[in-house]
C-alpha cells in the first residue's frame, strides 16, 4: 500500500518536473489526455495479467481502476490534468480545458501511409548521392570531427 502511495506521488512530481521542462503545463496535461484516451481504447493483456508491472507505464494500464484509490499505481488521469492547469493558473497562463472529443474512427481501420522502413510499397527509384547533413548540434558531418582533430 505504501508502494502505491509513492507511485501515485512521484507522477504527480513527475507531471510537475516535466511541465516545468517544457515550459507550459497545459502541454502536458494535452498530451496525458491524449494517452490516455489512446490507452482507453487498447487492452493490454499482459499488463492485466501483471499488475505489478502498472507503476512502469504513463498512464494506468488496467482496465479495472478508474479513480484515486488506496490501491492505485496511478493518479485518476483527469486529476494530474486538473493539477497541471492548476500550476499554469500559478504560472500565470491560461488554463482553458480542452474539449474532449471521441475518436471518429479505429486508427486500424485507417489507411496508412508506408513510411521509409517499407520499401515494397514504394516503386523503385534512382539512388541520389547522399547530401551531408548537418547534425542537430550545427556541426558539418564532413568536417573536423572533434575539439583536437
Amino acid at each position: 500500500i505504501v508502494q502505491m502511495a509513492v507511485s501515485r506521488t512521484r507522477e504527480y512530481e513527475a507531471d510537475r518536473r516535466g511541465a516545468e521542462i517544457c515550459g507550459n503545463p497545459l502541454w502536458l496535461a494535452s498530451a496525458l489526455d491524449k494517452i490516455a484516451r489512446g490507452a482507453e481504447r487498447i487492452r493490454n493483456p499482459d499488463a492485466e495479467r501483471n499488475p505489478a508491472t502498472a507503476h512502469l507505464f504513463i498512464i494506468n494500464p488496467l482496465h479495472g481502476e478508474r479513480m484515486d484509490s488506496l490501491f492505485s499505481t496511478h493518479p485518476n488521469t483527469d486529476n494530474r490534468i486538473a493539477a497541471l492547469q492548476e500550476m499554469a493558473r500559478e504560472m500565470g497562463g491560461r488554463a482553458a480545458q480542452a474539449p474532449r472529443q471521441a475518436p471518429t474512427s479505429d486508427p486500424a481501420d485507417d489507411e496508412q501511409t508506408p513510411g521509409p522502413w517499407d520499401q515494397a510499397a514504394r516503386p523503385e527509384q534512382p539512388a541520389q548521392p547522399a547530401k551531408p547533413r548537418p547534425n542537430p548540434w550545427g556541426r558539418n558531418p564532413t568536417g573536423p570531427k572533434g575539439p583536437w582533430s
